[in-house]
């Protein structure tokens, strides 16, 4: 066993293959109990729909956000919920000039909550873009089919027009009623659906439940108000997923789950935290074996991108072996080959709580004073860099 193992390690260090999960998963829901509302939390903000809340989810670990569109007055769709006096304005502490509803530039030049970003759905496609392993279900609220299918138009259109046109596998279209499916289909044919109940009065869930499972739809989602064993094992009969909303209590969350709720839409509740409830978060350190040489090294990593990611600590004796060093002015970190490694001066902001909160590196990594076009990640403070790229460098 010991000996296929490893020829299945050799082979995927020559072919620069990662034993991680691929960067796009078929089930997306059975690794997401946690969608992450209106894009997620940023520094202690809710409800942004912003460009930090996006990055902020991911680093914190969700893989799935849910974001509010609109219409700006010029026809631009947008990351908003409302243009309501007593809605988003409030909210997010936006003094309304004029006319509620924003033209397009003064939405992308006005600050959500004094200073997080507000973005457009070109500026969302391009952030899932350099991100590739998120997940978008989309809450357009308009359920007329002109603007429903205006919506899902423009996002096939700027998905195409960043020659992304892959990213639509990634957007959930939530629909709010039965025609809607087909209206959408009309548009592009989505690989995932929600069929979303806020909007009926008085759910038939036998019925929904039957037009789900004869349509392709694997999702519901309704309030947590709504979430009876009755209600949800109904959907559940038909082999679909329930998911609630909107919770940011965990006694809330662990109730929901002895209904048989799958998942939760949630402002607040980390997937680090997901032990809390007695669940399991899916990203998780593992410990791997790798060819390098002819000697087999096993190294502490982490998926991310669907790339094995390793702490550059360990990775520095690998090979000819490296030392590292920082450059704060430069914005650089530059490993020398044949030399020891021994500190990169960051051991202080180490976290050790195991919560793998993610950030993309902010130093370009450089190779014997020669630019890799590399990326690095800090995880919990501690540099993390891809595996087969680095054993690659230092084994030519």
């Amino acid at each position: 066993m010991k000996g296929n193992r490893l020829t299945a390690l050799a082979m995927a260090a020559m072919l620069g293959v990662s034993a991680v999960q691929p960067v796009y998963a078929a089930d997306w829901q059975s690794q997401n109990p946690l969608i992450a509302h209106a894009l997620g939390e940023a520094d202690g903000k809710i409800e942004t729909n912003s460009k930090e809340a996006f990055i902020t989810s991911w680093e914190n670990g969700y893989r799935v956000v849910e974001g509010d569109f609109t219409y700006t007055s010029d026809g631009t769709l947008v990351l908003r919920h409302d243009f309501d006096a007593d809605g988003s304005y409030y909210r997010l502490e936006i003094e309304p000039n004029g006319k509620l509803v924003m033209d397009s530039k003064t939405f992308v030049e006005t600050p959500v909550v004094y200073e997080q970003t507000a973005i457009t759905a070109v500026d969302l496609l391009y952030l899932m873009l350099e991100y590739p392993d998120m997940y978008l279900v989309t809450d357009t609220k308009d359920t007329d089919k002109a603007t429903v299918q205006r919506q899902f138009n423009d996002l096939k259109t700027i998905a195409n027009n960043i020659g992304a046109p892959e990213i639509l596998d990634r957007i959930i279209p939530q629909i709010y009623h039965k025609d809607m499916l087909n209206w959408v289909k009309e548009i592009y044919p989505f690989q995932n659906w929600i069929f979303t109940l806020y909007l009926i009065t008085n759910p038939n869930y036998g019925e929904i439940a039957d037009f789900c499972a004869a349509n392709g739809i694997d999702t519901v989602t309704l309030h947590y108000n709504r979430a009876t064993k009755e209600n949800v094992s109904a959907l559940k009969a038909k082999g679909l997923k329930v998911y609630a909303h909107t919770v940011n209590r965990y006694l809330m969350f662990e109730d929901l789950l002895q209904m048989g709720v799958d998942g939760i839409y949630t402002d607040r509740i980390k997937p680090y935290e997901l032990d809390w409830v007695g669940l399991e978060n899916s990203r998780a350190l593992t410990e791997q074996a790798f060819l390098v040489g002819d000697k087999e090294m096993t190294l502490t990593t982490l998926g991310i991108f669907g790339k094995a990611h390793a702490p550059l600590r360990q990775l520095a004796e690998a090979g000819k072996k490296f030392s590292a060093e920082y450059n704060k002015e430069a914005g650089t970190l530059n490993l020398t080959l044949g030399k020891k490694f021994t500190t990169l001066g960051n051991e202080m902001l180490m976290d050790g709580s195991g919560r793998l909160v993610t950030k993309k590196a902010d130093f370009k990594l450089l190779v014997d004073g020669k630019e890799t076009g590399i990326q690095c990640f800090y995880v919990d403070g501690e540099v993390f860099a891809p595996v087969d790229e680095i054993l690659t460098l230092v084994q030519k």
